[in-house]
């Protein structure tokens, strides 16, 4: 028996936007990310950086992130760093007035992503952190966060990657968690999600912390990709070459809503080999479901 051709039409109609909600429902994807406080270059050997240098290397290659964040990066290591990984491309600048200085810069691989020119950019943890150098916190060392917004080539979708290294004492970092997360809340493309990385110089319990998961009225609600994975693991992430083994966990990969971490790990060195850092590597493979 031969079907009315309305019937048919009817029939394909179906299939067709049953299939069309199923491919847009599946189109997530998977992104490796990686946060590394590199140790700014001023100690002797064997913990200078031309000794270090080949270890950082073999980890960030080891784990061949999409993005990853580094902190205490000068101008030298920077360059260093962008002739070790052709196939990266990096966005951010240094915390001085200059430009120079050590940088929260954010390396990408280059064949998978686009940076979005209209929106990226290092702004200082200051009052007025649009101009470059500031410092009206007073504080030590003047501060700084880099982000941009990235493209995947292949899909269209998109995602924002911020990178920072907060100061040394709690009520600075406090407003820096402020000014960040206000920054985050104001996002130009405000339905993408985030990742967002750094050395916080904070444990977890500390306000500033807590800020960016969600409390005291804060603005966003990250998640941290590591402690959702590892519940009750006290690995710290600060290590002085070795000679603090009692630290917590200062360096974090925070995520947006969302985002399901899969994957997360602290990388450790192995002292009879050497270390890369005074601070150990963190990773994360997460999976974006909600990105536009």
């Amino acid at each position: 028996m031969r079907l009315p051709n309305f019937l048919i039409s009817l029939i394909a109609l179906f299939y067709f936007n049953f299939s069309f909600a199923a491919n847009v429902g599946n189109k997530s994807f998977e992104v490796n990310v990686m946060t590394f406080n590199l140790r700014v270059p001023v100690d002797p050997i064997p913990f200078d950086w031309n000794t270090r240098r080949p270890l950082v290397v073999q980890y960030i290659k080891s784990q061949r992130p999409d993005f990853f964040g580094i902190q205490e990066a000068v101008p030298s290591v920077v360059k260093d760093l962008a002739s070790d990984f052709p196939d990266y491309a990096f966005v951010g600048r240094g915390r001085d007035k200059d430009g120079t200085g050590e940088g929260t810069q954010i390396f990408y691989k280059s064949d998978r992503w686009s940076l979005d020119a209209n929106d990226n950019g290092t702004l200082q943890l200051s009052p007025t952190p649009e101009v470059v150098g500031s410092n009206g916190w007073n504080m030590q060392f003047t501060r700084i966060f880099t982000w941009a917004h990235f493209i995947e080539k292949k899909s269209g979708k998109a995602i924002y990657v911020f990178n920072t290294h907060f100061p040394l004492v709690p009520k600075e970092r406090r407003m820096s968690s402020t000014l960040l997360a206000r920054t985050i809340a104001n996002r130009k493309h405000s339905l993408d999600p985030i990742i967002l990385s750094g050395d916080f110089n904070a444990c977890e319990a500390e306000e500033s912390i807590q800020y960016l998961l969600g409390a005291n009225a804060s603005p966003i609600n990250l998640m941290d990709s590591y402690r959702d994975l590892h519940f009750a693991d006290q690995t710290g992430t600060f290590h002085d070459f070795g000679k603090q083994n009692k630290s917590c966990k200062v360096d974090y990969i925070f995520v947006s809503r969302g985002i399901i971490p899969i994957a997360s790990e602290i990388i450790k060195d192995d002292p009879k080999i050497g270390f890369a850092s005074d601070h150990y590597a963190v990773v994360a493979k997460v999976k974006i479901t909600n990105s536009h």
